[in-house]
């Protein structure tokens, strides 16, 4: 059974011990039962989903930006932000700029620096490869391009940047991510050592 045929089927106890809806093919497969990390998650993964969140926001990049119309409508909703409130005059809705977005010119200086940016051989790809200074965007970074960004550069791009209030935003980021790194990790080395112990 690859799923459910209809929306109204149910599996047994929905509701009581489960909201599944849909059984995972991998089930189907004979080594899955005795998988022992069958729900594994990819930091590399998450850690570029989180970089590219971050730097498509505070560069405002259109269609990618998290701080978009129902962010606002949000933010009436669960904030006492009245400077990042919609403005609605009559039929026009109007989006005043986030504090934490970097203007037009300081926008092109990023993509300027990264463009002119080189690594030591085997340290990250070559990221001004990836850079278009015309469209004021980047294409094609892997995660571990992202790791190398997230790790030393976004204190570095943004800090003189953003206004003097916001610095702390690229030193609580990284903050966080280091906490959520370190806890999605540790586990995982502990059960490692616990097999190569005994």
């Amino acid at each position: 059974m690859f799923g459910l045929q209809s929306g109204k089927q149910k599996f047994p106890d929905f509701g009581l011990t489960h909201n599944w809806v849909k059984r995972s093919i991998f089930w189907e497969l004979p080594y899955w039962k005795t998988n022992l990390l069958r729900h594994s998650l990819d930091v590399m993964h998450i850690e570029k989903n989180v970089f590219e969140n971050i730097f498509n926001t505070v560069m405002d990049v259109k269609g990618k930006t998290k701080d978009n119309i129902k962010a606002r409508l949000d933010v009436v909703l669960f904030c006492n932000r009245k400077n990042m409130e919609l403005i609605c005059d009559g039929s026009r809705v109007a989006k005043p700029r986030a504090s934490f977005v970097l203007e037009k010119n300081a926008q092109l200086l990023v993509y300027k620096w990264l463009k002119s940016l080189r690594f030591p051989d085997g340290h990250a790809s070559n990221i001004s490869r990836l850079v278009n200074t015309e469209e004021c965007r980047l294409y094609g970074m892997k995660s571990h391009d992202c790791h190398v960004f997230m790790q030393t550069l976004i204190p570095l791009a943004f800090h003189d940047l953003l206004p003097k209030g916001m610095s702390h935003v690229t030193r609580a980021s990284r903050r966080r991510f280091h906490f959520n790194l370190n806890v999605m990790c540790v586990p995982i080395y502990l059960s490692l050592f616990g097999q190569y112990e005994g």
